[in-house]
């Protein structure tokens, strides 16, 4: 594969905000949201509803990701 990493951004109804999620060629993936508000004080209140690590959002893009 010839790239590093591939990104969008979506609605994620579980949190009720936008996310940004990363896919990587070793068939990683990490959501922005997540690494942002586990840094935060307060941060896991906007977690609560949140499907992490086993999002199927995630799930989602990257397949759509690796077929491409």
């Amino acid at each position: 594969m010839g790239w590093q990493v591939t990104a969008t951004t979506i609605k994620c109804d579980y949190v009720g905000d936008f996310a940004v999620v990363m896919v990587y060629p070793d068939k990683t993936a990490k959501c922005a949201f997540v690494n942002k508000h586990t840094k935060l004080k307060g941060g896991q209140k906007k977690l609560q509803g949140c499907k992490w690590p086993d999002c199927p959002l995630v799930s989602q893009f990257r397949e759509r990701a690796f077929a491409m």
